[in-house]
C-alpha cells in the first residue's frame, strides 16, 4: 500500500463499504417504518370501522359482559394476530377477543399515549401496553366509545404483526439488506473503476516526469543537464499537470545555468589562484633577493648601489601592496552582498575631478589628457566611490600604453536613455582575439605585458563597478589604431545591478 493508486483504491473501497452499511441500515429503517405507519393506519381504521359498523357496542357490553368477548374473536376472525379490547377510561380490561389473564384484575393499562393521538388528531404510530404480554410495548390503535360525546370506554387494538421478530418484517428487513447491498456492490464497481480512470489520468504524467527526475538522478549532477528541456513531458498542457511540469523545466533549465555558472566560476578560481600566486610570487622575489643583497653586501655597497637597491625594495614592496588593495577590492565588488549607493550627480563633472588628478602624470608622460562634456548633461544615479575607481583605473591604463606624444582624451556624452563615459587612446590597440577577455581577472593583452605595475584587475573592477549600476562596460579597438574603453550608465538605477 506505498502506491498512491492502492491508497486512492483502499480510501474508494473503504468509502463504498461504509455506504453500503449506512445505505442497509437507511433502508432497513425505512422500510420498517413503512410497514410500521401502515400496520398503524389499518389498526386504526379497523377499530373506526367496527365502531361505525356496531354504535351501540357499549350497550351490547352492558347487556350481556361475559359474551362480549366472544364478539370480540368474531371481528378478529381474519386478523387472529391482531388483539382486541375493551378497556373503560381508568385502564381495566373489560374484554378481550384473547384469553383472560388473572392479573387483569388489578392490571391497569396506560391510555395517555391513545388519548394524546386522539386529541391531536394525529396519525402517527403510537406504542402503548400489551395486555397479553405484561410490562411490553407494542404497535397500538385505539378509538373511544361515545355516549352522549362522553368516552365510556376504548376499543383498544394491539398490532403484534410489526413486531421486528415477525415473518412478514424480517422478509422486508431481509429485502432492504440485500436490496441495498446490491446497490452499494455496483456503486462501488462503478466507483472503483471510475477511480482507476481518474487516477490513470493523473498519474500517468506524474509517472512520466518521476522517470525524467530519476534519470537525472541517475546520471548525477555532472551529466544530468543533458537532458533538453523539450524532452520533458506535458509542458504543453493548460493545466496543473502543465504548470508541474512546466516549472520542472524551468528548475532544470536554471540548474542547468547554475551548474554553468560554477563550473566557469571554479574554473575562474582556479585560474586566479595560479594567477594571484604568479603575481605575488614575482615582486616578493625580487623583493626578497633585494633584502638579501643588502643584508650581505650592505657594507661593500657604494652609497648610489645600496641607494638603488633600497629604492627597487620600496618599489616592490608598494607594488606587493598595490596588488593587495587591488585582490581586496575585487573581493569586495563580487561579494553578493555588496550594494551601491547611488546619488544623482554630474558625471561630467566627476570626470573632471579625476582627470585633473592625473594631469600631472600624463605631463611626465608626454601624453596629451583631455576631457570634452557637454553642457546640461543630466544627473545621474551613481556610487561616486565606485565610478571614480573605475575611471581611474581605466585612464591609468589609457597612460601605461600611450607612447610619447600620443593622447588620452575622456568624453562624457548622452546614449540613448543613458549616459556614456569613454577613455580613449592612442596606443597600440587590442588584438581581436584578446578583446574578448580583456575584463577577466589578471588577464593582460599583449600591450600590457611588457608593462611594469599592471596587475591585471583593473578592467575587472571596472566591468564589476558598471555591472552594479546596471550598465556594462566595452572596448573597441583596432591593433595600431588605438583603444577606446567604455561605461554604458543607466538614467535610473537597475535592481541587476545590486
Amino acid at each position: 500500500m506505498t502506491s498512491l493508486r492502492a491508497r486512492i483504491l483502499l480510501l474508494v473501497a473503504a468509502f463504498g463499504l461504509t455506504i453500503a452499511g449506512v445505505l442497509s441500515v437507511v433502508l432497513y429503517n425505512a422500510v420498517r417504518n413503512y410497514y410500521t405507519d401502515l400496520q398503524f393506519e389499518r389498526s386504526t381504521r379497523f377499530a373506526e370501522r367496527l365502531i361505525s359498523l356496531h354504535p351501540d357496542m357499549w350497550a351490547d357490553y352492558r347487556a350481556s359482559p361475559s359474551t362480549f368477548g366472544e364478539k370480540l374473536r368474531q371481528y378478529t376472525l381474519y386478523a387472529p394476530r391482531v388483539g382486541l379490547y375493551l378497556v373503560d377510561p381508568e385502564g381495566r380490561v373489560l374484554a378481550s377477543s384473547a384469553e383472560q389473564r388473572l392479573y387483569w384484575s388489578t392490571y391497569r393499562v396506560d391510555l395517555e399515549p391513545v388519548r394524546t393521538a386522539w386529541r391531536e388528531n394525529t396519525r402517527k404510530p403510537v406504542f402503548g401496553d400489551d395486555p397479553d404480554a405484561l410490562g411490553e410495548q407494542c404497535l397500538v390503535a385505539a378509538s373511544p366509545l361515545l355516549v352522549h360525546g362522553v368516552p365510556r370506554a376504548w376499543l383498544y387494538v394491539v398490532a403484534r404483526v410489526a413486531d421486528t421478530d415477525t415473518a412478514p418484517v424480517q422478509m422486508l428487513r431481509n429485502y432492504a439488506i440485500s436490496g441495498a447491498v446490491k446497490f452499494s456492490l455496483i456503486t462501488l464497481t462503478v466507483g472503483v473503476l471510475l477511480t482507476m480512470a481518474i487516477i490513470a489520468m493523473f498519474t500517468r504524467p506524474l509517472v512520466a516526469l518521476t522517470r525524467v527526475a530519476e534519470s537525472i538522478k541517475a546520471k548525477g549532477f555532472a551529466t544530468s543537464f543533458d537532458v533538453p528541456a523539450e524532452r520533458i513531458p506535458h509542458c504543453s498542457r493548460h493545466d496543473e499537470i502543465g504548470r508541474l511540469a512546466g516549472a520542472f523545466r524551468d528548475m532544470l533549465e536554471r540548474l542547468r545555468a547554475e551548474m554553468q555558472r560554477v563550473t566557469q566560476a571554479d574554473t575562474k578560481r582556479r585560474e586566479l589562484v595560479a594567477s594571484v600566486s604568479h603575481d605575488l610570487r614575482t615582486p616578493l622575489t625580487a623583493l626578497t633577493a633585494q633584502l638579501e643583497t643588502i643584508r650581505m653586501k650592505g657594507c661593500s655597497l657604494t652609497e648610489a648601489q645600496h641607494t638603488h637597491l633600497n629604492e627597487s625594495a620600496l618599489q616592490n614592496a608598494r607594488h606587493l601592496k598595490d596588488l593587495i588593495d587591488t585582490l581586496a577590492e575585487v573581493a569586495r565588488l563580487d561579494n553578493p552582498e555588496f550594494r551601491a549607493e547611488p546619488e544623482p550627480m554630474s558625471l561630467g563633472e566627476l570626470a573632471d575631478d579625476v582627470v585633473q588628478r592625473f594631469g600631472t602624470r600624463a605631463e611626465a608622460a608626454g601624453v596629451m589628457l583631455t576631457l570634452d562634456y557637454p553642457e546640461g548633461l543630466p544627473l545621474t544615479p551613481l556610487d561616486a566611490g565606485l565610478i571614480e575607481r573605475a575611471l581611474s583605473n581605466l585612464i591609468d591604463n589609457a597612460l601605461r600604453v600611450t607612447p610619447d606624444g600620443g593622447e588620452v582624451h575622456v568624453n562624457v556624452r548622452r546614449d540613448g536613455d543613458g549616459v556614456r563615459l569613454e577613455v580613449r587612446d592612442t596606443g597600440p590597440g587590442i588584438a581581436p582575439d584578446e578583446q574578448a577577455r580583456v575584463f577577466d581577472a589578471f588577464y593582460q593583452a599583449s600591450k600590457h605585458r611588457a608593462t611594469r605595475g599592471s596587475s591585471g584587475l583593473g578592467l575587472a573592477i571596472v566591468r564589476r563597478v558598471a555591472e552594479l549600476h546596471g550598465g556594462l562596460a566595452g572596448l573597441e579597438s583596432a591593433p595600431g589604431r588605438g583603444s577606446t574603453f567604455f561605461i554604458r550608465l543607466p538614467d535610473t538605477l537597475l535592481p541587476a545591478g545590486a
